[in-house]
């Protein structure tokens, strides 16, 4: 009888331990996920089949480096290419390794490199 009061003591400290560990997870989890701009993208096509990005605000800054970016079809994503400039309210971009790839309907993704945060743009009749 000792045994079994040792035996359920034991296992209440298991399932406290994975409680203690599920918690400790949501609260990464939780903590980390914040801590991108607040921004809204437009994204058209000029004339020379170029994706242009434009950022309208409205705050937050993206710096060179912490940001990259595809194009989404129907058919799949492009590859992954690093941003060229800084994106800040009134920024406009030209997204050159899409050149061609793209159409009207078509998305390009902005991926905040800092925080995994991806921003579907849709690209609109320019």
């Amino acid at each position: 009888m000792v045994g079994r009061k040792g035996q359920g003591a034991i296992e209440y400290l298991l399932i406290l331990a994975a409680v203690l560990i599920v918690v400790a997870g949501a609260v990464y989890y939780v903590t980390r996920t914040g801590g991108f701009p607040t921004m809204t993208m437009t994204a058209s096509i000029d004339n020379e089949n170029n994706v242009i990005l434009t950022v309208m605000g409205p705050s937050g800054t993206i710096k060179v480096g912490d940001w990259e970016y595809r194009g989404k079809t129907a058919a799949g994503t492009t590859s992954w290419t690093a941003g060229p400039g800084e994106l800040s309210e009134g920024a406009s971009i030209t997204l050159t390794a899409l050149k061609g790839q793209l159409a009207v309907g078509d998305k390009v993704q902005i991926k905040h490199k800092p925080s995994g945060h991806v921003y579907d743009v849709p690209i609109a009749q320019g």
